[in-house]
């Protein structure tokens, strides 16, 4: 059969009210309004610059009530940042509680803070880079998902860069490209089923027996270099299927060769008209997958589709 071909492929609902005045106004009454903002954690030491004394207010406003002053090159601890109309303020330890300083004159420190946990690349690729600074040289590319420790962490200016070992290499990662939450696992059988219930079609079930001669499948492919239905150890699917004593009463497969990606892999087969026909076929009933490189490093899929 031949190898298929991968192929990579907002609303706003707005309101308006009318409101009616009374006939009898009544008082205004005096309101307050309070800024929203989104706090990030900084976590880290800054020094007072650019300003003789930098007034520390109650609140992030240039209006609200200052609770004291800090010299030029007086330090702080900075918990968190945050924009108020455009404007970056950050959030400081103050005695027991906390205060608020005009980001513009602290420098945050850029000694490294210990920093260990376990993080993932959050962007869709990034480049692992050498110092913590964009122009820094790139020492691996990193695609999302990929798991890594990080080490520590320090700031650039504004920004945060964490220190990370990935594998066997250590470099630089932008604050915004590390994510702590696991992705969510991506496999054949997932991306087959969402297939299915776009086409409003019942999900496949896993199939233990079937996962075992997919795998037996991919794995004589990969030892020996064929990419065919007819394997000479192992014959067709339903030769397999027999051999590992697996009951069905009818059965499809599909194979793919190239990207590791299991996404990847059932695009390319939705993107041919044979293998789509398999996956939504609405005879079989469960999904058995198997994956195996070959010396050339390509990963050779393989879903065998049962009917029970």
């Amino acid at each position: 059969m031949k190898k298929p071909i991968a192929l990579l492929t907002s609303a706003a609902l707005a309101a308006t009210l009318t409101f009616t005045p009374s006939t009898s106004p009544l008082p205004l009454e005096p309101t307050t309004v309070e800024a929203a903002y989104t706090e990030t954690a900084v976590n880290t030491k800054g020094s007072v610059t650019g300003i003789s004394q930098l007034p520390v207010r109650k609140t992030p406003s240039l209006s609200a009530a200052r609770l004291g002053l800090i010299p030029r090159n007086g330090t702080m601890t900075v918990r968190t940042s945050f924009n108020v109309n455009g404007t970056p303020w950050y959030k400081i330890q103050w005695g027991a509680g906390f205060a608020y300083v005009p980001a513009a004159y602290v420098k945050l420190s850029t000694a490294e803070v210990a920093y260990k946990q376990t993080a993932y690349v959050a962007p869709s690729s990034v480049y692992l880079k050498s110092g913590a600074s964009t122009v820094s040289s790139n020492l691996a590319f990193l695609r999302q998902g990929t798991k890594f420790e990080t080490i520590s962490y320090r700031y650039t200016g504004p920004t945060r860069w964490y220190k990370v070992k990935v594998g066997t290499q250590t470099g630089y990662l932008m604050a915004k490209h590390v994510t702590f939450t696991a992705p969510a696992t991506v496999s054949v059988l997932s991306e087959t089923n969402k297939e299915r219930q776009a086409a409003g079609l019942s999900v496949l079930g896993a199939s233990a027996e079937a996962n075992r001669v997919a795998q037996v499948r991919a794995d004589e492919m990969a030892r020996t270099g064929q990419f065919s239905h007819q394997l000479r150890e192992n014959g067709s699917p339903g030769d397999t299927l027999d051999a590992y004593n697996v009951s069905y009463r009818g059965w499809g497969e599909n194979i793919y060769m190239g990207s590791s990606d299991p996404a990847t892999a059932v695009r390319a087969w939705m993107n041919s008209s044979g293998h789509r026909a398999n996956i939504l076929n609405t005879r079989f009933t469960h999904l058995g997958t198997g994956a195996a490189k070959n010396a050339q490093g390509q990963t050779i899929h393989v879903q065998v589709f049962l009917t029970k």
